[in-house]
């Protein structure tokens, strides 16, 4: 698999913030057919640091994972911890300077550093930096997010062209974050502008859903309209199964959530007959498998009353198996996607 298929294929790619998918070993996760992860900037460049993952071979060798891997800026998790005041520090015409609560360090993310500590990870897919605000700012905020977020991904990819040699040289994609809230012009404007720089693709920033937990279609239509076809359309945080079909159906093609694991292990599953809580006492006697049509090691193997079980007794096999199952039914869905099978049921 290349890196060009992420722009001709659906995908969706597994949370591995830190070079590693919560309670699966990698031979595990290659078995649920994922083919991509997305990893994090802002997490490695705390722990263990860009020159260890680079000395250590990159986070590919690190992880013994051989399918792709993208990893994005950090900027959506630094500027909402910044801004929601978990985390002391300070975003600047530079980009952001900020305090990790847990060591103390004082670290730095601008538009030429992303790179950099991107091309240390080894990436296949790199993301620069943008200015990711709330989606109830006020125009005036929006404006300045969009300002920001256009400076600062030409800023990037200059660094990457000529400290690099850019995609011509390094074989990496380089894509960028269409910012502006809940303003459509402000939308266009920020894709089009993007648009002209020039990318490997063209991400959906902010955020994806609104307060009711819908997504906010009019904004990701305004990007999607905007941005080429044969392009990465990313939409950054999609999400539960039928927000990915929504999204899908409006053009976007690379999907992302932590929903999928972190529900597994809390014991929401996914099947084709709808979502259920295996931790329910309903499940304490049901010797059925977790989906009859799914495939995975959980399904083929075990008992929706042995994982009801492993929960109760706090087993960490439980989430490993219902991680297993979730991922191999987002994968499913991925593979129906591309086959243009997908129907009402899902």
């Amino acid at each position: 698999m290349t890196v060009d298929q992420l722009k001709k294929k659906n995908f969706f790619m597994p949370d591995a913030t830190r070079g590693a998918v919560r309670n699966l070993t990698t031979k595990q996760l290659e078995e649920t057919g994922t083919e991509a992860i997305v990893t994090n900037t802002l997490h490695l460049l705390i722990h263990p640091g860009p020159d260890v993952v680079s000395e250590l071979g990159g986070i590919k060798e690190m992880m013994g994972w051989k399918g792709l891997v993208l990893t994005d800026s950090g900027g959506f998790q630094v500027f909402s911890l910044i801004h929601s005041g978990k985390w002391r520090g300070k975003v600047h015409h530079d980009g952001a300077t900020f305090q990790s609560p847990k060591e103390g360090n004082t670290y730095e993310l601008t538009p030429e550093s992303t790179i950099d500590i991107q091309m240390k990870i080894g990436s296949d897919v790199m993301v620069t930096l943008d200015d990711c605000r709330d989606s109830e700012i006020t125009r005036e905020e929006a404006e300045e997010s969009v300002k920001r977020t256009i400076e600062w991904a030409k800023r990037g990819k200059e660094h990457f062209e000529k400290e690099y040699g850019g995609t011509a040289k390094t074989g990496k994609l380089l894509t960028c974050v269409v910012q502006g809230a809940k303003y459509l012009d402000l939308r266009e404007k920020c894709a089009n502008e993007l648009v002209k720089i020039g990318f490997d693709g063209y991400n959906f920033g902010g955020y994806v859903v609104d307060k009711n937990g819908d997504l906010v279609l009019d904004e990701m239509k305004a990007v999607i309209e905007n941005i080429p076809k044969d392009t990465i359309r990313y939409a950054m945080g999609v999400g539960k199964p039928e927000d990915i079909i929504a999204a899908n159906k409006l053009g976007y093609n690379l999907f992302d959530t932590v929903l999928v694991t972190r529900n597994a292990r809390h014991g929401t599953l996914y099947t084709s007959q709808g979502e259920i809580k295996v931790g329910n006492s309903s499940m304490a006697l049901d010797k059925s498998p977790v989906d009859p049509s799914c495939g995975c090691e959980c399904c083929t193997n075990y008992t929706r009353a042995y994982i009801h079980h492993m929960f109760k007794a706090g087993e960490a096999t439980a989430q490993t198996l219902a991680t297993i199952h979730n991922l191999t039914y987002y994968q499913t869905l991925i593979k129906k996607l591309n086959s243009s099978l997908i129907e009402e049921k899902y």
